[in-house]
């Protein structure tokens, strides 16, 4: 009777052992089978962000390029951002982290020459789309097609950006005649032109029509 009691024990023993060990081999195989997704999964998204991460420089007119440069917190930017990622998707959420932290640091940093709204506006533009950029690059899972779209909205701004400057630099070589830049500023920056109608009512006005028209007035 013990013999039997001790084999059913032993048989029980095996039984379970197995089960248990079964159950535990099943679930590293899972997990391995996980890992392997997941890795398979960021070298999709590496190659995605690998063929579509492209900032081509800008070649700017010689004044305009003058400027860029001696703009120290803009040349570290561009720099950072011309500079592609390479080997893995951590390179790139570590670019993107670098890239917010640069941007950051623009807008304190405007040279005088510069220092316009449209200047200020459109980098608050750069700004936005760098820290989005590295919002959903920094994701367990990343969206490929919003970080796609994110890189190539960024490529806009960072070149209207320097149109931007192009045209600064090239307003500041317009001449005025004197009194002219006085009076543009007084009226906010605009240029008032007659109207045609204006213009012809006053050549057509006569000395003695002139004469009545201060008549009245006094």
């Amino acid at each position: 009777m013990q013999y039997l009691v001790h084999m059913n024990f032993k048989i029980a023993f095996i039984i379970l052992s197995t089960l248990f060990f079964s159950c535990k081999d099943n679930n590293e195989a899972i997990e391995r089978a996980e890992i392997i997704k997941q890795n398979k999964e960021k070298e999709l998204v590496f190659a995605t962000l690998n063929k579509n991460w492209n900032f081509p420089q800008r070649t700017l007119t010689p004044e305009s390029q003058t400027i860029a440069n001696n703009w120290n917190e803009w040349r570290v930017f561009t720099s950072e951002l011309y500079q592609k990622p390479k080997t893995t998707i951590g390179a790139f959420q570590r670019k993107s982290k670098n890239l917010v932290q640069k941007a950051e640091m623009l807008n304190a940093t405007i040279p005088i020459k510069l220092d316009k709204p449209q200047i200020r506006a459109r980098l608050m533009a750069i700004i936005t789309k760098v820290k989005a950029l590295n919002t959903f690059i920094n994701l367990d899972k990343i969206p490929e097609k919003k970080v796609i779209t994110l890189v190539s909205d960024l490529n806009i701004e960072v070149n209207v950006f320097q149109d931007q400057i192009e045209e600064i630099v090239r307003r500041s070589h317009i001449q005025y005649e004197e009194g002219e830049q006085e009076m543009i500023q007084g009226a906010g920056g605009k240029i008032i032109v007659p109207s045609t109608e204006t213009t012809q009512q006053a050549q057509q006005t006569t000395p003695s029509q002139l004469g009545q028209n201060l008549e009245n007035i006094k």
